[in-house]
C-alpha cells in the first residue's frame, strides 16, 4: 500500500506533504479434513511487514511465523465441542500459545446454552511504538511509546507540565488476556436473541493515556502498559425482522473494567481533593469508578427498511455511550467518583441508499 499526499493553502503554495509506504506479506497454508461430522483445520503462516511513512524516523520491519489448529466434534446432537490453539513466534516479542475451548449445547431446535475459556495475547504495533505526529490545526501530540521520552525532550518549550508517574524506562510489553464466556442463544420465526455473559483477565494492558499538557492546552498522548486488568459485564443483542423488508436491532453492553492494583491496594488513592475545593476527603472503594475512557454503559438501536418499489434502502442507527473520564483531576492517580467525566451522549446516523 503506497500513499503519497499533498496540502495546497489557499493560494496555491504547498502547505503540506506526508507519505505512507507499507509492504504486508501475508502468506498462509489452511487444510480441513472431515471425519464423519467432525472437523479438523490445521495451517501455518508467516508475516511480514515494513512500514516508512512520515512521523517515523526510520524503516520498521516486524515479521512473525505461526501454526494453528482446531477441532470441530459432534459427539451427538445436542452437542459441539471446539477446541483448538495458536501458537505464534514474533520477531521483536516471546513466544505465545493460544488455547481455546468452546461448548454449545443445543436444549430444543430454539434454545441453546454456550461457554468458552481462551487464552490470548496482543503484540504492540508499529504506530503504539514508533507513532509520532501533531495535529496541525487542533495542535495535540501522539507519541508512540518507544520515541515519546526523547521527544518530550525535544519538545520542552512547548511543554507547560508532564504528568506525574509517567515513565518510559521499560520496553512497552505485548498484552495477554485469559477469558470466559458464557451465554445462550434463541432464535424462533422471526425473532433472535443473544445474552452473553463475560470476564476478562489481561495483563500488561495497552492503553492510551496523557503524559503531557502543552501551553497551548492541548495534551500530548502516548501508551502504556497497566500490569494487571479484570473486566466483566453483560452482552445482549437481538434483531426481530418483521417482514423481508423491515427489520429491527438492539444491542447494550454493561461494563466494569479496574485496575487489579487499585482495588488490593485502595488506601494508597482513598484522599482527593474536588476540582475548586480546599478540602481534602476520603472517599470509599466503591467510588473507584475503572479505567478511563471507558463507559459502564452503550447501546445502539439500528432499523433497516427497504422500499423494493423504488431500489432504496434506509438504514437508521442510533448509538449511546453513558459518561466516562479521560484523566484524573483531582491528584489521586486513579479515576473516582469525584472527577469529572465526559457527559454520556447519542449519536444517530441515517443513510439513505438509491
Amino acid at each position: 500500500y503506497k500513499n503519497d499526499l499533498f496540502l495546497n493553502d489557499e493560494n496555491n503554495m504547498l502547505y503540506d506533504t506526508t507519505y505512507y509506504n507499507q509492504w504486508l506479506f501475508r502468506p498462509e497454508v489452511r487444510t480441513t479434513v472431515s471425519i464423519n461430522n467432525d472437523k479438523l483445520t490445521a495451517g501455518i503462516g508467516l508475516n511480514y511487514e515494513t512500514l516508512d511513512r512520515t512521523f517515523f524516523d526510520s524503516i520498521l520491519r516486524f515479521n512473525s511465523q505461526y501454526v494453528f489448529v482446531q477441532h470441530d466434534y459432534n459427539p451427538s446432537e445436542k452437542w459441539n465441542i471446539l477446541a483448538g490453539f495458536r501458537y505464534d513466534h514474533h520477531s521483536e516479542y516471546a513466544s505465545q500459545l493460544s488455547p481455546k475451548l468452546a461448548l454449545n449445547y443445543k436444549v430444543n431446535t430454539n434454545f441453546s446454552l454456550k461457554t468458552s475459556v481462551g487464552y490470548g495475547y496482543k503484540a504492540p504495533d508499529f504506530r503504539q511504538l514508533y507513532f509520532d505526529f501533531t495535529n496541525p490545526s487542533v495542535g495535540y501530540t501522539v507519541l508512540g511509546y518507544n520515541v515519546a521520552e526523547e521527544r518530550l525532550i525535544q519538545m520542552q518549550n512547548q511543554i507547560l507540565k508532564i504528568e506525574a508517574g509517567i515513565s518510559f524506562d521499560k520496553p512497552l510489553e505485548a498484552e495477554s488476556a485469559l477469558n470466559f464466556n458464557f451465554g445462550t442463544f434463541y432464535k424462533k420465526d422471526k425473532f433472535k436473541l443473544d445474552i452473553n455473559a463475560f470476564y476478562n483477565s489481561i495483563t500488561n494492558l495497552i492503553d492510551t493515556q496523557v503524559v503531557a499538557s502543552k501551553k497551548s492546552g492541548q495534551n500530548v498522548f502516548s501508551y502504556t502498559n497497566i500490569s494487571e486488568i479484570f473486566t466483566y459485564g453483560l452482552e445482549y443483542n437481538s434483531i426481530y425482522t418483521f417482514t423481508k423488508y423491515f427489520s429491527l436491532s438492539l444491542g447494550y453492553q454493561y461494563l466494569i473494567a479496574k485496575d487489579k492494583s487499585v482495588v488490593d491496594d485502595f488506601s494508597s488513592h482513598k484522599f482527593v481533593r474536588p476540582l475548586g475545593s480546599l478540602e481534602t476527603i476520603e472517599i470509599k472503594k466503591s467510588d473507584y469508578f475503572g479505567l478511563l475512557n471507558r463507559s459502564k454503559h452503550t447501546a445502539n438501536i439500528k432499523v433497516l427498511y427497504n422500499v423494493p418499489k423504488i431500489k432504496t434502502d434506509i438504514n437508521l442507527r442510533v448509538f449511546y455511550r453513558s459518561k466516562y473520564g479521560l484523566f484524573d483531576t483531582n491528584g489521586n492517580q486513579v479515576l473516582d467518583a469525584y472527577d469529572e467525566f465526559v457527559d454520556g451522549y447519542f449519536l444517530t446516523n441515517l443513510s439513505i441508499t438509491k
